[in-house]
């Protein structure tokens, strides 16, 4: 396995459980993940094998270590949109896609798989979607993932007002696969 060689930090190993750094910290401290200091009291560094062995112990899904993984969580309250948006998209990338249909499916799927782009409706059933984006935003694990917009529903003025809410982008539902395509490739191209 290419992966099995590969060596994390307190921070990437906190990205990939969806913890904080300190969290990991402790583990290790503790001994309750496996690893090395570099130096005498220097920073941390946990194996692959250790940290896999810990996900697995501790139920974390193991996708998380894929350091190729692409995540797209899409949360629209429009079956068709659900059922389009990751039919287009894993047409045109090797994305691992999620769906929700709801707000608080969203923030769940959210902690569980800490997606790199978030497409969004801005007017879900349950909550409105600029709150699902500041929620985003404001987690440490997922401040630097992308968040699309889309909606039909919102004027221009609206639309200049997305950036104040934590989204990156926006695009005008209907929209054309080569459109969503693009709005995600660049979403890629600037996540952290």
């Amino acid at each position: 396995m290419k992966n099995e060689s590969k060596v994390f930090t307190s921070g990437e190993v906190a990205s990939i459980c969806g913890v904080s750094a300190d969290t990991v910290s402790r583990w290790f401290d503790l001994g309750q993940i496996e690893g090395y200091r570099l130096g005498t009291g220097g920073d941390r560094r946990i194996p692959y094998a250790s940290l896999r062995r810990f996900m697995t112990t501790h139920g974390i899904p193991l996708d998380r270590l894929d350091d190729n993984e692409q995540r797209i969580l899409v949360v629209d309250d429009d079956p068709y949109y659900l059922d389009v948006i990751p039919a287009l998209l894993s047409k045109t990338g090797d994305y691992t896609i999620s769906v929700a249909s709801n707000g608080y499916d969203a923030g769940a799927l959210v902690v569980e798989t800490n997606p790199h782009v978030v497409i969004l409706d801005i007017q879900l059933t349950d909550m409105d979607g600029r709150m699902v984006c500041e929620r985003i935003k404001s987690r440490p694990e997922t401040q630097t993932s992308r968040v699309l917009a889309i909606s039909g529903f919102i004027d221009d003025a609206e639309v200049e007002k997305l950036k104040e809410h934590g989204f990156d982008a926006y695009l005008k539902k209907p929209f054309n696969a080569e459109e969503l395509k693009e709005s995600v490739s660049s979403l890629f191209e600037t996540t952290a």
